[in-house]
């Protein structure tokens, strides 16, 4: 499929970049992510520049592939897992995000044994959804350790995103017109349903925050009817409404999971979430 033109103007700019870093030795590989590896960008989006190196790169040489194409730096941060620097360049920002290799199997091998951190599933979605711009062969091998989805992974998936507050507490703030918390409590619940989707359907998740709502859904070949158009209708319906409507979402997310996902341990989850206390005097 031919990119759209955003697409396009940012693969070229993130193509410019990757042989900017490249010329270093110590660069095992580079790819792009994110909008524009998907073709979802538009004439907002930012690129996302993944750099991969050899060894802990010093000061010297992240500054070398910037001041060296005469582009501008508009931050440089560092943790202890990555590498960050924004730069401008012809008016497009590029977020690069820098990973030593070992950092990258780590992930890879926590994933493998179920463990829900979000970044390790982005770093993961990165390798499989991105365009490849240096290091192919660096970049194939982790692909490979990337298949098939680990069961470990959807079990805890599964079981972490059906964690939710009860049913009974959404009904309790519509009633009392919270709208605020209720709301907060509705995108929490929405977020873990397709947190669970993605497990259920042994996806992994592009994004912690479920970003591209209408792109992610198609990810899933398993899922509740007309998923996307009951998330985006409970979240302005009124509030009763939207504790109903989060409520059946739930139940029916609870039932596939169940049916795809029968490792998962969901008997205890499903009966917090339907719990109801005693009320009145």
């Amino acid at each position: 499929m031919t990119p759209t033109a955003p697409v396009a103007r940012r693969l070229e700019i993130a193509r410019r970049a990757a042989r900017a870093y490249r010329a270093d030795a110590a660069v095992a590989a580079v790819l792009v992510a994110g909008s524009v590896a998907r073709g979802l960008a538009d004439d907002a989006s930012d690129v996302e520049l993944d750099v991969y190196w050899s060894r802990p790169p010093s000061i010297r040489q992240r500054r070398a592939a910037v001041e060296g194409a005469g582009w501008q730096r508009v931050y440089a941060e560092e943790d202890e897992h990555e590498w960050a620097d924004g730069l401008m360049v012809d008016g497009v920002k590029i977020d690069v995000s820098g990973f030593v290799t070992t950092t990258i199997d780590d992930y890879l091998d926590r994933a493998a044994r179920g463990d829900t951190e979000a970044e390790l599933q982005v770093r993961i979605t990165a390798l499989l959804d991105g365009v490849t711009l240096h290091g192919e062969p660096v970049l194939d091998a982790w692909r490979s350790r990337c298949r098939p989805y680990p069961e470990p992974l959807a079990r805890a998936m599964v079981e972490q995103g059906l964690d939710l507050r009860p049913q009974e507490r959404l009904e309790m703030l519509a009633a009392r017109d919270d709208v605020v918390l209720l709301h907060r409590d509705l995108v929490d619940g929405v977020q873990g349903v397709l947190d669970a989707l993605f497990g259920a359907n042994r996806v992994y998740a592009p994004h912690p925050f479920h970003k591209w709502l209408t792109w992610e859904a198609t990810l899933l070949a398993q899922r509740p009817d007309d998923l996307e158009e009951r998330i985006r209708s409970l979240l302005a319906a009124t509030p009763a409404e939207a504790a109903a409507m989060m409520g059946a979402l739930v139940h029916d997310t609870f039932e596939l999971a169940e049916r795809l996902v029968p490792g998962a341990d969901l008997g205890p989850l499903r009966a917090a979430y339907d719990l109801r206390r005693v009320t009145g005097s």
